[in-house]
């Protein structure tokens, strides 16, 4: 194989490793930061790469002088965690070590088709995620058994749906359309309840999180593409879900106002549901074992920060980016101290911040053509993230100081 051909077959396992980092839940800069790493450890000059959570380019020049350039067009984007902990440790050992390609390859293999967590564990994450949340969304215990069905549900359409259908619109109408429809005959009969409470409870589970945690963080580093993207994909999967959960109870004739989520009134038992849903969240995202412990640490600190600032001060903006100063904070100490990435801890631990319930509410009012729910929610939603980007981006500040003195 002449110089020009094995240079081509590299950029390729090169690429291929950044695919497998976005279809993981990693950063657009991570990913891209590994891309430039990695190459620039093998060689290769005058690099380019170019990642949105849907496409990757990379150009560069081989060590004969030719110029190359290879694209991915990426089709579906998912989170685990364990995979992606594994291909930031193979980023870190190219680095250092710089394997024979073929090494590399075959790592890059053993990574991508590792053995799946058993399924009985993505059920029961889904149950305690789902029942976790759904208490902290002021759930009864009738209520919470409910929301714990409903979430078996949503789990078993989710993996059976989602390989046949990548329209986070049309996946997200079906799965919340079948989760309300139980959730609606589960209240009628008697089994629950508050079908609003619950219903918001499960809705985490298809709320897309990571992509809106993402699409923020991307636009703290100026990756406004690759922010709009994610939120946009955040955003349309909340249109399915509004739509999924309205058209039941406009069918029905229910309406849910009267129930417009509130969280339960007991401190402790906020700090105790949150808790219990992110390990639900960490096991859902397959997160290596000795990782859920820290998470759920801290969920409990990031709620409870939200907590004591949300009394001191009185509102929910300053509260707000402060429980994420507290979020980034610690997941940037534990990403340090258990060498793996932040986004694990942080995305996991940030879940209680994260604006499911106005994100829903705001969708639902636009459904039902409901101004003032709209635009209370909308607002809401605003001023929630709002502060989320300003928690991340005096995080991202101090670290810079604190790296630049030590460089």
């Amino acid at each position: 194989m002449n110089e020009t051909s094995a240079d081509m077959k590299l950029l390729e396992t090169i690429l291929d490793i950044g695919v497998a980092f976005l279809q993981n839940g990693a950063e657009t800069w991570r990913t891209e930061d590994s891309l430039y790493r990695i190459a620039a450890g093998y060689g290769f000059t005058k690099c380019n790469f170019w990642v949105v959570p849907s496409n990757i380019q990379g150009t560069v020049t081989g060590s004969d002088g030719n110029c190359m350039t290879q694209i991915r067009h990426i089709k579906g984007t998912g989170i685990d965690f364990s995979r992606l902990e594994d291909l930031n440790a193979l980023s870190r050992y190219v680095c250092s070590e710089k394997p024979d390609p073929n090494i590399l390859r075959s790592r890059l293999e053993e990574i991508i088709h590792a053995k799946e967590p058993p399924v009985w564990l993505n059920y029961a994450s889904g149950v305690l995620a789902g029942a976790g949340f759904g208490i902290f969304f002021h759930c009864d215990i009738l209520d919470a058994a409910v929301a714990a069905c409903a979430s078996l549900l949503i789990t078993f359409l989710g993996r059976n749906l989602r390989k046949k259908e990548r329209n986070p619109l049309i996946l997200n109408f079906i799965i919340s359309f079948a989760a309300e429809l139980f959730i609606i005959a589960s209240v009628s009969l008697g089994f629950g309840h508050h079908i609003g409470y619950i219903t918001v409870g499960v809705v985490m589970l298809m709320i897309s999180a990571l992509g809106a945690t993402n699409g923020i963080r991307d636009l703290a580093h100026l990756d406004t593409l690759s922010g709009a993207m994610n939120l946009t994909q955040a955003l349309t999967g909340a249109s399915g879900i509004a739509l999924g959960i309205a058209l039941p109870l406009l069918l029905f004739r229910i309406s849910d106002e009267n129930e417009i989520v509130s969280l339960t009134g007991n401190p402790w038992l906020q700090l105790a549901a949150c808790t219990a849903g992110c390990i639900g969240f960490a096991f859902w995202f397959h997160m290596k074992y000795a990782r859920v412990l820290p998470c759920a640490v801290g969920a409990f600190l990031t709620w409870g920060a939200y907590l004591l600032f949300g009394n001191l001060l009185e509102s929910m903006f300053v509260s707000v980016i402060a429980a994420t100063i507290v979020c980034a904070l610690y997941a940037q100490v534990m990403a340090r101290i258990m060498k793996a990435p932040a986004t694990i801890f942080h995305t996991v631990s940030i879940f209680p911040l994260i604006p499911g319930s106005a994100l829903y509410y705001l969708m639902y009012g636009l459904v039902i053509r409901d101004s003032s729910l709209a635009v209370s929610k909308g607002i809401e939603l605003v001023v929630t993230c709002t502060g989320i980007v300003l928690g991340m981006m005096a995080v991202e500040v101090i670290s810079r100081i604190i790296f630049m003195r030590r460089s």
